[in-house]
């Protein structure tokens, strides 16, 4: 498909990518992970729910978007940055490797949380991971497709 890291992708343009790769890894019996971030607990952090507020909210998740980005292999893909919940498709990535990969990027945001809130508060980002065709995660990558492509923004 030739997209790369840092890219962000329209949700229902992500939606299609998820089907892409799932069929993908279903046809030649490979893997891929989908990692999902919820960002609600940092969000509360900034708190403000004004205007000006909600701004800065979207700032942020794009800055947040944007770490999440700058973490991940050329052939991964990211959604888009402008939700409570940042997922990240992982094509040929066991389960294993999309946990190795969900710490690394858990780290870099919560460092990212740190200065940028200039606390020593701990930040942790939870993440949901499901991987095929490890069955281990509490919902399949199928299961996301649906809620990418019906949370257009």
């Amino acid at each position: 498909m030739g997209e790369g890291r840092n890219n962000t992708h329209l949700e229902d343009s992500f939606a299609k990518r998820i089907e892409y790769e799932l069929k993908r890894a279903e046809r030649y019996r490979i893997f891929v992970s989908f990692l999902v971030f919820d960002l609600a607990t940092i969000l509360d952090a900034i708190g403000d729910l004004s205007s000006a507020g909600e701004n800065h909210r979207k700032s942020f998740i794009r800055s947040l978007n944007s770490v999440i980005g700058n973490s991940v292999r050329e052939v991964d893909s990211v959604s888009n940055g402008n939700r409570m919940k940042i997922g990240v498709l992982c094509p040929e990535t066991s389960r294993q490797g999309a946990e190795a990969a969900a710490k690394r990027i858990q780290s870099a945001l919560s460092n990212y949380c740190l200065d940028h809130f200039k606390n020593s508060n701990e930040y942790f980002i939870p993440v949901e991971i499901s991987s095929f065709p490890d069955a281990a995660g509490n919902r399949s990558i199928a299961s996301y497709t649906k809620e990418y492509a019906d949370s257009i923004e």
